[in-house]
């Protein structure tokens, strides 16, 4: 074990060298150093603020005093904990992924990253964290070794608190499987897109509204979905303060080709937000399992929509501070590098999954279909209750 333990270290330690931010989120077009650190800090900063709305939303409390990020990387998402946190510990197989943590930590006060080369999490207490959230690591580990993370999160994480982690079940069915995106050339993400349908200024809660949309290809490129996989429209639900609250509201097939200039018209259903308050409705091109068109640069379309009636819950308070736009990333500089192969990728059966939670004392509280491991697998994101 310990001699694995130590290849993965190296493995991931030249990776922090040769492109740390791309083996954190492997994003097909940010290969070759591509990532901007604030935008790559931005994605986390989006993700935990859906993760805690959907938390709340599901009436899931969450105890603030201390929270595990397991396998940090560089504090993509430990970054953003900080802000709902008393105090936030990343913990990372990689030593160099760990300097660069500590490197552009903004909250060194609230926050700490621990390096840990060990199968086990004998460095924190039991009972420890009352929340610990996973995402896109486990994966990368070999399943007798993640299923024995999985009971240490669980002995580490308190009595009724949350773990929340990704992983894949299985390979899916290669007659199942969707067609695989490939990344356009960065010019053909230009999109116009409006709402051409009245959109009621306020709607109850829960309400289903059905929007008739406009999108025209901006770029001097076709957009052909033959080539490059599917191409849609979907929305997102924010905040007054443009905070992300809801993605992947609804999806639009757009037509299989768009010539550049040429406009098409689909109708998106959309699900207005359970709590009463003022939301911004954003609509935007979305190429599938590559970048919404916005986070190319282009403009999404966005208008004001109240929530008015009763609800149940109390409204959500936003809490993420923005990362600060000066921070800056120290990487090695050493034209030597080359990548040390193919992120290695390993999956779970749900069931051993499953029986691993309750045999640690946790109790599942959701399962959903995840597909960050990508389309040719079967994955799920699994929310979990530490028994008292």
């Amino acid at each position: 074990m310990a001699g694995r333990l130590t290849e993965d270290q190296a493995f991931w330690d030249d990776f922090a060298k040769y492109d740390p931010l791309w083996a954190i989120l492997s994003d097909p077009t940010k290969a070759g150093r591509q990532w901007d650190l604030p935008r790559f800090l931005e994605t986390g900063r989006r993700e935990i603020s859906l993760l805690f709305y959907q938390l709340r939303a599901l009436g899931l409390a969450v105890e603030r005093r201390a929270a595990l990020d397991f396998g940090c990387g560089v504090g993509r998402l430990s970054q953003p904990l900080a802000s709902h946190f008393d105090r936030v510990v990343g913990v990372d197989v990689s030593a160099e992924m760990i300097r660069l943590a500590n490197a552009i930590n903004q909250y060194p006060d609230r926050v700490r990253y621990v390096c840990n080369v060990r199968d086990d999490l004998e460095i924190f207490d039991a009972g420890e964290f009352g929340f610990i959230y996973s995402n896109v690591v486990l994966q990368h580990i070999a399943p007798d070794r993640a299923l024995s993370y999985l009971a240490e999160m669980l002995r580490v994480l308190a009595g009724g608190g949350l773990l929340v982690f990704q992983l894949p079940s299985h390979l899916r069915p290669e007659a199942e499987q969707r067609v695989v995106s490939r990344p356009m050339p960065e010019a053909a993400y230009t999109a116009s897109v409006r709402v051409e349908s009245d959109l009621p200024r306020r709607v109850m809660p829960g309400e289903a509204l059905s929007l008739v949309a406009s999108i025209t290809n901006k770029s001097s490129l076709p957009w052909r979905q033959t080539e490059s996989g599917p191409l849609r429209l979907g929305n997102h639900w924010l905040s007054a303060g443009q905070e992300m609250l809801i993605q992947d509201d609804g999806r639009a097939a757009l037509p299989s080709e768009i010539a550049p200039g040429q406009q098409c018209h689909v109708t998106i259903e959309v699900t207005a937000p359970m709590d009463p308050g003022e939301y911004v409705l954003e609509c935007d091109a979305v190429h599938e399992g590559i970048s919404w068109f916005a986070d190319k640069g282009s403009a999404p379309w966005r208008s004001t929509v109240t929530v008015a009636g009763s609800s149940t819950l109390e409204p959500f308070k936003q809490e993420i501070d923005r990362p600060s736009a000066d921070i800056a990333l120290s990487l090695t500089n050493d034209p030597s590098l080359v990548s040390p192969g193919p992120l290695p990728m390993h999956g779970i059966p749900s069931g051993i999954v499953e029986d691993a939670i309750a045999a640690h004392g946790g109790t599942l509280v959701r399962r959903e279909p995840d597909e960050r491991s990508g389309k040719e697998w079967v994955g799920y994101r699994y929310i979990v209750r530490k028994d008292r």
